[in-house]
C-alpha cells in the first residue's frame, strides 16, 4: 500500500513536469474548439455568444491568435467578419515568445511571425490591417515575415514591401505639399498700410 502511495505522488509530479517541459500549458476548452475547427460553422454558436476573440485568456494569448496559428482562413475570417476592428488589435506575447519582440505588438506583427501560411496574412492584409505598424522597436511586418520560414522569401513579401515603399513615397509627397511656403511667400505688400494712413490724414483735416 505504501509503495502504491509512493508511486502516485511521483506521477502527479511527474506529469505537471512533462506539461511544463513542453512549453505550453494545458488549453480551456474553448481554446481547444477554435485550435480544432475545421470550418466557421464549427465556432458559429461561439459567435453568436458573442464570445471575445481578442480578449486575453489562459496561457496569455487570445483566441485570435490561436486562430491564426490554426491556420484555418476560413475560420479566422468568421472570427474577423463578427468585428473588423479586430485586426487592429494588439496582442502579448506571454504565452508565444518572439526573440528580439517587445511584449505586446499588432497583431498584424503576430501573425508575419506566427501564421503557417501566406492565406491567413492576404486575409488581415485584405481586412483593413495596417501593413505599416510597427512595435516598440521599430521593426516592421518584413521583419517578422523574415523570421516566420513559411513566409520568407516569398512573393507575399515582395508585394507587402512594394505596397509599403509606394505608402512612403505617398506620405512623403504629402508632407511636401503641406509644408509651410516660404515667408516671401505670403509677405504683405506695404502699400497697403501707406494708404491706410493717407486715409486717416484726410479724416483729420475734414
Amino acid at each position: 500500500m505504501k509503495k502504491l502511495l509512493l508511486l502516485g505522488a511521483a506521477c502527479l509530479m511527474v506529469v505537471p513536469a512533462m506539461a511544463q517541459r513542453g512549453g505550453e500549458c494545458a488549453y480551456t476548452p474553448l481554446q481547444n474548439l477554435v485550435m480544432n475547427a475545421r470550418g466557421p460553422e464549427e465556432i458559429q454558436s461561439l459567435i453568436q455568444r458573442n464570445v471575445i476573440f481578442d480578449e486575453q485568456v489562459r496561457c496569455g494569448g487570445s483566441l485570435m491568435q490561436l486562430a491564426i496559428r490554426r491556420g484555418n482562413p476560413q475560420v479566422l475570417a468568421a472570427i474577423v467578419r463578427q468585428d473588423q476592428k479586430r485586426v487592429h488589435a494588439q496582442v502579448t506575447l506571454d504565452a508565444f515568445p518572439i526573440s528580439g519582440a517587445p511584449k505586446t505588438i499588432p497583431l498584424i506583427l503576430f501573425a508575419a511571425y506566427y501564421a503557417p501560411n501566406k492565406d491567413i496574412m492576404e486575409l488581415l492584409v485584405q481586412a483593413g490591417a495596417n501593413i505599416g505598424a510597427v512595435d516598440d522597436y521599430g521593426r516592421n511586418l518584413l521583419w517578422y515575415m523574415d523570421k516566420n520560414p513559411v513566409l520568407k522569401n516569398t512573393a507575399l513579401v515582395d508585394e507587402l514591401n512594394n505596397r509599403l515603399l509606394y505608402s512612403m513615397g505617398n506620405q512623403q509627397e504629402g508632407e511636401a505639399e503641406t509644408a509651410t511656403p516660404a515667408p516671401e511667400q505670403v509677405a504683405t505688400p506695404a502699400a497697403a498700410p501707406q494708404k491706410a494712413n493717407r486715409n486717416a490724414g484726410l479724416l483729420d483735416e475734414q
